[in-house]
């Protein structure tokens, strides 16, 4: 039996990955480019996802003929314990002069950036995930008194990813219990963002002789 028939289940989450759009956003005519620095921050305690489908159905002689389904956005929410005042700043869109930022009522769009993880599965085996085009909301903040019995509080950021202009890819999925999928590690995945079919060969060259 290959390990894509076995009955494997999540174990856990590993780190966050998080990369800038260069220049904060997409176009429809290439495929986009993402700064080269990559954080890896080992800060998730819970990744929510959820879709927002839409179904169109159509009837003919008395039979369902089509049920089609289309996915347009997820909703991300990440309970975490702390980001990087860095990360913060870039994913809001903040240019701090002497550490000042002024937040102003003005319509604006907020720039776009990857986000991916790495989750276990109970085989050893690893999922990893990039969402390629993802905008920030603005979080809600509370600030509570220290007392006696300190505790690190669980912050919030929700986050929704949408597709990418060029290709309409919203996500993009490696499992290594996957048949076919050798030679290549989550880690291999995530050392730079994939959004598009034509990085695969580029970036994942088939071995010599294979």
């Amino acid at each position: 039996m290959t390990k894509a028939k076995e009955m494997l289940y999540p174990v856990g989450v590993e780190n966050l990955y998080i990369a800038m759009m260069t220049g904060g956003k997409d176009t429809a005519d290439v495929v986009p480019t993402y700064d080269p620095e990559i954080y890896s921050l080992p800060t998730i305690e819970t990744i929510g996802i959820q879709g927002n489908p839409t179904t169109a159905t159509k009837w003919a002689s008395n039979k369902l003929f089509v049920n089609a389904t289309k996915n347009s956005t997820f909703a991300l929410t990440l309970d975490h314990t702390a980001l990087p005042v860095e990360v913060m700043d870039k994913i809001m869109g903040f240019l701090a002069t002497k550490g000042i930022v002024f937040e102003k009522s003005d319509v604006k769009e907020l720039p776009y950036f990857a986000v991916g993880f790495i989750a276990p599965l109970s085989s050893g085996d690893k999922i990893a995930r990039w969402y390629p085009r993802v905008q920030v909301t603005p979080p809600q903040e509370t600030y509570t008194t220290n007392t006696e019995e300190s505790t690190i509080p669980t912050q919030q950021l929700v986050m929704t990813a949408s597709p990418l202009l060029f290709n309409n890819v919203t996500k993009v999925d490696f499992n290594s219990a996957r048949d076919g999928a050798t030679g290549i590690t989550a880690e291999d995945f995530m050392a730079q963002v994939v959004s598009d079919e034509s990085q695969l060969e580029t970036l994942f060259p088939a071995p010599t002789g294979a």
